[in-house]
């Protein structure tokens, strides 16, 4: 198994001027629903957003980085996102259409990494305003953005020390280290 997509598969946030096109989006979300399905309810619902002018407007919506205080620059913009959507009047366990949603979100963005581009997995953004944007169905709730694009930036998984996870930038903000948990510390 090719081990290093992983690896290459990061949380980007900031990215080059290559665009991305309609079919790019289409070919992640096809391996996305060809992914396990939780009962294979395939709940999930995806927004396509590949103009700029979109772009533009989602892109003031995002809280980019929780754990520094730091935002991209709106030249370091995603050129597109891909928003993935659960039904909000289907009784059912929202535990599993969570986990639905996550396998999808994975899959989307190994697929991006595989085409040379490369995502990051968004909940923290302006929910209402994106829903009304994108025009999602009022009986659909906009959960996660995954934004795309070509990184550019550096991001390298590094040993996490004493148990701290917290990810960081250099002083150029053009390297990120996201610390890992050894392995010998994840299994019992």
């Amino acid at each position: 198994m090719n081990s290093n997509i992983f690896l290459k598969n990061r949380s980007y946030r900031t990215f080059t001027d290559k665009a991305l096109s309609k079919n790019d989006l289409l070919k992640m979300v096809e391996n996305a629903r060809v992914s396990a399905s939780s009962r294979n309810g395939q709940a999930v619902r995806f927004a396509l957003v590949d103009s700029r002018e979109l772009c533009d407007k989602v892109f003031p919506l995002v809280r980019w980085a929780s754990s520094i205080s730091w935002n991209p620059k709106k030249e370091e913009s995603p050129h597109a996102y891909i928003a993935l959507c659960l039904p909000n009047d289907v009784p059912t366990n929202k535990c599993l259409l969570y986990f639905d949603m996550g396998v999808a979100a994975q899959s989307i963005l190994l697929t991006a990494v595989e085409m040379g581009y490369g995502g990051c997995i968004i909940g923290a953004f302006d929910k209402t305003n994106v829903h009304d944007i994108l025009n999602i169905p009022q009986n659909y709730d906009c959960e996660i953005l995954i934004a795309l694009g070509e990184p550019d930036e550096i991001s390298t998984v590094v040993d996490a020390v004493n148990g701290e996870t917290k990810y960081y930038r250099d002083e150029e903000k053009r390297h990120q280290y996201v610390p890992k948990l050894p392995l010998n510390e994840l299994i019992f």
